[in-house]
């Protein structure tokens, strides 16, 4: 019986043994919650770092890298400048907006409806306006221009009449026929005028188109705009200031235009705010 516990023995040891030794080719790993982490790496003094006071260390090859130069500060009275978002306008002595009288259709003028950029000339005719009338509207006129006609047909065959009997009648009775013929050949005038008559839209000024906002038979209606025209070399720039102060000391301004640079004009500050800002004019 000893002899038979002692084989069992040693063959759960010599078991135990080969899978303790199994075990040690596998790679080991520890529990949740007791890992220490990646080994932290290593820092580079001579890198860029920002230091424990907010600084940042930067040195002289990351410097030439990044374009960054140095020099040596010196003391000096400079004036404040301060960056004022703007806008540009037209110049209200050198630009002019093109509206209509009367609504009606629009028809091209003699040199075709102008487009955005093209130069026009001070009283250069632009487009036409077609009124339009109600139809009831042009029966009464085309009804009132037969009245006038029919009432001259008459008034000429007395005056006619008169002149016949010019030794009989007094001077006065033609003066008078002959005044009436004028007076109904002036309406007549008038009322078919009014049919057939345009309203043309000319340049205010000489410039340039800088927006067209119609097309030949579009229909607009009393001021609408039609055209705006504006002269290039003469801009406006507006600015809004918050503070007001500002206003009280410009000593100069220019305009920044990518890399370029464009002096500007100070000519006065508006003395009612826009916007709870005071605009700036240049």
């Amino acid at each position: 019986m000893k002899t038979i516990n002692t084989s069992k023995k040693r063959h759960w040891m010599a078991l135990a043994t080969a899978l303790t030794l199994a075990g040690a080719a596998l790679p080991t790993y520890a529990g949740e919650g007791h890992d220490h982490g990646a080994a932290p790496a290593t820092a580079n003094a001579n890198g860029p770092q920002r230091m424990a006071d907010g600084s940042v260390f930067l040195p002289k090859p990351a410097q030439r890298q990044l374009n960054v130069r140095t020099m040596v500060v010196e003391t000096a009275e400079l004036p404040r400048a301060f960056e004022l978002n703007g806008q540009v306008l037209m110049d209200p002595n050198a630009g002019g907006k093109v509206q209509p009288i009367n609504a009606g259709r629009i028809e091209p003028g003699p040199n075709g409806l102008p487009n955005a950029g093209q130069t026009v000339k001070k009283g250069q005719v632009l487009a036409y306006v077609v009124p339009a009338f109600a139809p009831l509207e042009r029966a009464s006129q085309l009804t009132q221009l037969a009245e006038f006609r029919a009432a001259k047909a008459l008034a000429e065959k007395r005056l006619a009449r008169l002149r016949e009997l010019s030794d009989t009648v007094p001077r006065k009775e033609v003066e008078a026929a002959e005044s009436e013929v004028l007076s109904l050949t002036d309406r007549m005038s008038a009322v078919g005028g009014g049919l057939s008559s345009k309203e043309a839209l000319v340049a205010p000024v000489s410039g340039v188109i800088a927006s067209a906002h119609v097309v030949a038979g579009q229909v607009v209606d009393t001021r609408d705009l039609i055209f705006e025209i504006v002269d290039p070399k003469r801009l406006r720039i507006e600015a809004l200031a918050f503070d007001g102060s500002v206003a009280n000391n410009i000593g100069g301004a220019s305009l920044a235009v990518g890399d370029q640079r464009t002096p500007l004009v100070f000519m006065g500050a508006a003395r009612s705010l826009r916007e709870q800002a005071l605009p700036l004019n240049f």
